[in-house]
């Protein structure tokens, strides 16, 4: 009897083997998939959580691609040098997910958090979180779902399939191995799937850059992919779909409670209105009057110091950009280091005509 039932449990037995065969498999070659699609929410996170440091920029693609920590090291804040400088970066991100981000990337809180911010970071019309899945914690997941009930059925599938993840390999690099593969195949039949193929390129340069330390990824360094460029030979600009039906409320909400960690912490709190292109300002004008509306709001009633990082202050033309809201590694540079000047200028005691005030937490809006 035993062995007629084993007999019947044969088929599903194999199957299970062979599955749990492929995904040791997958995690012995992880490095491999992980070069493919790197998470580098987890990455920058984990990186900057190695050790204390001691000034942490945190923001989206405009932070992880604009802003070059290396460029800033030994600038001095409240007359001390800080040396020890990264970027947490996250692409694609808004106010909410850098607010999680922060906590678990500073388990010693730093002297100073500068937050690279701009406007689609708190547009409430992007109602599903970018990518932070593999960072939230339940606590966290259950804080979204309350506050944010539109995306409640997306933030729940993403925090499960995260804990998936944490199980199986070949569901942790499911995109990874998609991504090698597609990038293997057009190198034997080129043209076959450029598109993929392209993407998996952009993934391998981007974890490359992820591992020199400091969180800053280049973005295109080619003088075809410059922004100027594109305009010149009336190539195609993509468009940035995040500004489009603008508003403001529940992201606004991690901000206070942004400012409110850095108080509690005793941390200094800066932030930087980030460069864009003339372009992208005059084809979201409305929204970009609204965000600085809103800066100054929160500048005002909070205390919080805001520095403008216009991109004519800055001394960056459309050279400098590598589509209408990054920067490339000329713009970023410039950027990094016109920012050294104006953090010199704030954190110098008593000698400065900005004064340095530390955010006031205030009441939840």
């Amino acid at each position: 009897m035993l062995r007629g039932r084993l007999r019947r449990w044969r088929g599903p037995l194999r199957v299970l083997l062979a599955f749990v065969l492929l995904d040791l498999a997958a995690l012995a070659t992880a490095g491999v998939w992980a070069r493919h699609s790197p998470d580098d929410y987890a990455a920058r996170v984990e990186g900057c959580a190695t050790e204390r440091r001691d000034a942490v920029f945190v923001g989206g693609s405009t932070v992880s691609e604009g802003i070059v920590p290396k460029e800033i090291v030994g600038v001095r804040w409240n007359g001390e040098a800080l040396n020890n400088l990264y970027a947490v970066g996250l692409p694609g991100g808004t106010t909410s997910e850098f607010y999680h981000a922060l906590k678990r990337a500073c388990p010693t809180p730093p002297k100073l958090v500068v937050y690279g911010i701009t406007a689609s970071d708190l547009n409430d019309s992007r109602h599903e979180p970018h990518g932070p899945a593999s960072l939230m914690s339940f606590g966290d997941t259950f804080d979204w779902a309350v506050s944010r009930p539109d995306s409640r059925e997306w933030v729940v599938r993403q925090y499960l399939s995260a804990r998936v993840s944490r199980v199986s390999s070949l569901w942790r690099y499911r995109h990874g191995i998609r991504m090698a593969a597609a990038f293997r195949f057009e190198e034997f039949f080129p043209g076959a799937c450029p598109a993929s193929a392209k993407e998996a390129r952009e993934l391998r340069n981007y974890a490359d850059a992820l591992a020199n330390g400091d969180g800053y990824a280049p973005a295109a360094a080619s003088v075809e992919q410059r922004y100027d460029h594109v305009k010149q030979v009336n190539g195609e600009l993509p468009p940035f779909k995040f500004l489009d039906n603008y508003k403001t409320g529940s992201h606004r909400q991690y901000l206070h409670r942004l400012i409110r960690w850095t108080t509690d912490n005793g941390v200094s709190l800066v932030l930087v209105d980030m460069p864009v292109t003339a372009d992208l300002e005059a084809k979201h004008a409305t929204a970009f009057a609204e965000y600085r509306k809103l800066l100054a709001e929160e500048e005002a009633i909070r205390g919080l110091t805001v520095i403008r990082a216009h991109r004519d202050l800055v001394g960056i033309t459309d050279a400098g950009f590598a589509d209408t809201i990054h920067l490339n590694g000329v713009g970023a540079t410039v950027l990094s280091r016109w920012l050294k000047g104006k953090l010199d200028e704030l954190g110098r005691e008593g000698t400065t005509d900005m004064p340095v005030v530390r955010a006031q937490a205030g009441e939840t809006k």
